[in-house]
């Protein structure tokens, strides 16, 4: 599988996904995993679809100003989004950084009304925080090919990235730094 077929079943999967796993980091330097509402499903909150680039691989969550979560978030910013589909075997896991939405426009415009019963006083609550999710590498397994490794704009070439031998695990991993 080349790099590019690769990264487009993944955004398949990541916006068809209901839940997604994050994992970040305690204070104590142990993992974290939590499931989430994934707002990059575009079926579930297509008023999110022109709002949010999934391109680029990015999904933003609503979080609890006092949340032991965002403090880990704070504390070290990278995080493992993990998203999997038990129909088909698919499994899609991003790595990048978390950090905080502090532009009230682009909080207002992501707002979604069921956060209100968490929220109640709206988008203007002062508990309300929204973080945003960048991806800097992408992992991506389907269950039936080889690895391969390579940065995303490789992802948008049309020449093929040299495929590694094969591993007990053979996950697609695309670095989305540039």
């Amino acid at each position: 599988m080349e790099a590019k077929t690769a990264y487009n079943k993944a955004l398949k999967l990541i916006q068809r996904a209901t839940w997604v796993l994050s994992c970040a980091v305690d204070a104590d330097g142990w993992p974290d995993n939590a499931y989430r509402t994934n707002f990059a499903n575009i079926y579930r909150y297509p008023s999110l679809a022109k709002k949010i680039d999934y391109k680029k691989l990015e999904n933003y969550f609503p979080i609890n100003k006092y949340s032991s979560r965002l403090k880990q978030f704070l504390l070290c910013p990278k995080t493992t989004l993990y998203f999997y589909d038990i129909s088909t075997g698919e499994i899609c896991q991003l790595k990048g950084k978390m950090d905080v939405v502090k532009n009230p426009a682009r909080r207002a415009e992501l707002w979604q009304d069921e956060w209100q019963r968490q929220f109640p006083e709206g988008v203007n609550d002062e508990d309300f925080m929204l973080i945003h999710f960048q991806a800097d590498i992408l992992q991506y397994y389907d269950g039936f090919s080889d690895s391969f490794w390579g940065p995303l704009k490789e992802a948008f070439e049309d020449k093929p990235l040299t495929k590694n031998k094969k591993n007990a695990w053979p996950a697609r991993n695309i670095n989305l730094v540039k």
